[in-house]
């Protein structure tokens, strides 16, 4: 995995079609903003933003780049570190007081839990105390393969779930949802913009990169 991006076609003006893949929450919210304000700047780009949760090859399906949250095993890609995500447990301020606030990982097993299928595991969340991951497997009342369909039973007062900190960044914002356990939460997991090493640095990448940095923070955490 190459850390850093070379700077082929520095002077060159970006155009032509430039195709983006991304996760579709992260896509919607934070990638779409960025994208329209590029081809406002760039006008001889035309674009296509695909949005899914799922790994893709990127020279198999064209992509010119896309951006990835997590750990990155492909030693075939370029990468370019542009930001940090924290995975964060929440509830809605009416549950807790309910059922009373979790102070440590194992006070989980005492509250009715909501499984997001983009977190960590089908049966155990994990955290950090003490230096040491702790698993704990829990038995959820909802389970769900959507972000979105979790944060709403939250806020409904459904009971604990956890979410990457984008996904409820909003609802916890406007009071509708409080993070938990916060002391131990995991490392956050990088975010990245990758594209294949078999193609040149093309302008139209490399601006937009540039753009990322330049109106974005993507530092959640």
């Amino acid at each position: 995995m190459a850390g850093r991006i070379g700077q082929g076609g520095q002077g060159a003006r970006p155009s032509g079609r430039l195709v983006i893949s991304a996760p579709v929450g992260f896509g919607r919210l934070h990638v779409s903003p960025v994208l329209t304000t590029y081809l406002k700047r760039y006008r001889e780009v035309s674009a296509e933003l695909r949005l899914e949760d799922r790994m893709i090859n990127l020279v198999e399906e064209g992509i010119d780049l896309a951006v990835r949250i997590g750990h990155l095993a492909d030693s075939s890609l370029v990468a370019r570190h542009i930001g940090e995500m924290r995975r964060i447990t929440v509830a809605s301020p009416g549950y807790l007081k309910a059922r009373g606030e979790p102070k440590r990982p194992q006070d989980v097993a005492a509250h009715d839990t909501i499984q997001f299928g983009g977190a960590a595991g089908a049966d155990e969340w994990r955290f950090v105390e003490g230096g040491n991951e702790v698993r704990l497997e829990h038995s959820p009342r909802f389970s769900t393969n959507s972000a979105d369909a979790a944060i709403r039973y939250a806020e409904a007062g459904g009971g604990l779930t956890r979410v990457l900190a984008y996904q409820a960044a909003e609802a916890i914002k406007r009071g509708r949802l409080k993070a938990v356990l916060t002391k131990f939460e995991q490392p956050a997991l990088p975010i990245h913009i990758i594209y294949p090493t078999s193609r040149l640095l093309s302008a139209k990448v490399r601006t937009f990169i540039d753009l990322v940095v330049e109106v974005s923070d993507w530092h959640f955490g």
